[in-house]
């Protein structure tokens, strides 16, 4: 008899989402191969655009993994009141949708992915009801993002020491992230099993090695403008080059906002740099991986700050799967992972200039560029690869459910 796991989210929107999905993806497939059944189940419509020929049913199978989105809004509406009646339907529809699996034994675990102190605080006491054992997925620490932008630190804080303590383990994504889980279960007087699984990928098969690959044609940052300070460095970085008498143009990737796009185009064309930058909006991941492979180096800036040290970038590890030279600096678990001209090129603070000096060394030692870039891509498969990253994951969740059953 088959073991039966539901991932739960109001975020992921899998399986059209980019990182978050993937990583619910990732999991599951591991999963699967330690032989539980799995089923993604969606709180709410995936935060995504439209495509003309895209297929968006509320229920459906991907890569083997069953997907529903109780609520019947497969993706989510840019009207405030349709919203709020996907927020509504999905939670009413997905307590039914529960109950039957629990009735029928087709949920024997469930993983929980949401760092919102409101949703969490209603489902974790509700599955507890129907003796479910939850499992937290932690990719962000509320409290260093409160912390770092300023936001509620109340409900942050009611998600970290009240909540987060009442489920039967997590699955923390950083280094920083497990500490802290730590030092709460230990303020709590309890034991939080924990199970620390780093950025995934999924990208098969061996580099191919191209003799005539040129480091002189482009840099590439994917993210989304939202992230303002990012992209502002990332003007800072090519207006620096161009000091220097380097002019490498970037392309930017990512899903556009109009005001800050103008904003930041604005703020390129008073640093003399526009005409430097490509912004392509969002990209298919199949292209998305095409460019970071034809790339002169891939861009990854991180202001220095408890967010930055909390999270782990997935963009991270696919960067250094396509064997092209990742640009970053030390902070959070990059430490842990990557050396500076051996896996990767890292400066030691998020610096402009320090930058700057990391890509001239790329362009005016190409070998050097090589050899980093093709000891990322092995690091990247033998660290995050999913099949290494989690293994044991599913032996994990039979210690969770039998502990739980005691």
């Amino acid at each position: 008899m088959r073991n039966h796991l539901i991932i739960v989210s109001e975020s992921a929107s899998f399986p059209w989402g980019m990182a978050a999905a993937n990583r619910v993806r990732n999991l599951a497939k591991l999963v699967m191969m330690e032989g539980w059944c799995v089923t993604y189940l969606g709180l709410r419509g995936a935060d995504i655009k439209k495509k003309q020929d895209g297929n968006y049913n509320a229920y459906g199978r991907e890569a083997d993994i069953l997907y529903c989105y109780p609520g019947l809004f497969a993706v989510r509406s840019g009207n405030w009141c349709i919203r709020r009646l996907d927020d509504l339907l999905g939670c009413l529809f997905t307590i039914p949708f529960i109950l039957m699996k629990k009735m029928f034994r087709k949920v024997d675990a469930i993983i929980f992915y949401s760092s919102n102190a409101n949703i969490s605080g209603f489902w974790i006491p509700f599955l507890h009801f129907l003796r479910i054992p939850i499992i937290l997925e932690v990719c962000e620490w509320p409290l260093a993002i409160a912390e770092t932008l300023g936001s509620d630190h109340k409900k942050a804080a009611r998600f970290c020491l009240d909540i987060l303590p009442e489920v039967d383990a997590v699955l923390p994504i950083s280094t920083y992230i497990n500490n802290e889980i730590a030092k709460v279960a230990k303020q709590k007087q309890r034991v939080i099993p924990s199970f620390q699984i780093p950025i995934l990928i999924d990208i098969e098969g061996e580099i191919l090695e191209d003799e005539n690959k040129s480091y002189t044609g482009f840099m590439l940052y994917c993210g989304s403008i939202a992230y303002m300070d990012i992209a502002m460095i990332i003007v800072d970085i090519v207006h620096e080059l161009k000091n220097r008498d380097i002019h490498l143009p970037v392309k930017f990737t990512g899903n556009k906002d109009d005001a800050k796009l103008t904003e930041l185009k604005h703020y390129a064309e008073q640093r003399e740099v526009l005409s430097l930058f490509e912004f392509t909006g969002f990209i298919e991941e199949e292209e998305l991986h095409r460019l970071m492979r034809q790339a002169t180096c891939l861009l990854a800036p991180l202001p220095v700050n408890p967010q930055s040290e909390s999270r782990f970038s997935t963009k991270i590890g696919y960067y250094l799967a396509s064997a092209t030279p990742l640009v970053t600096n030390a902070v959070g678990d990059v430490n842990v992972y990557l050396k500076d001209r051996v896996n990767a090129f890292v400066a030691t603070d998020c610096n402009v200039v320090q930058f700057a000096e990391k890509i001239k060394t790329i362009i005016s030692e190409p070998d050097l560029a090589k050899r980093v870039g093709i000891a990322g891509h092995d690091l990247a498969h033998e660290k995050f690869h999913y099949t290494v990253a989690c293994k044991g994951f599913g032996a994990f969740i039979h210690r969770v459910v039998k502990d739980y059953k005691k």
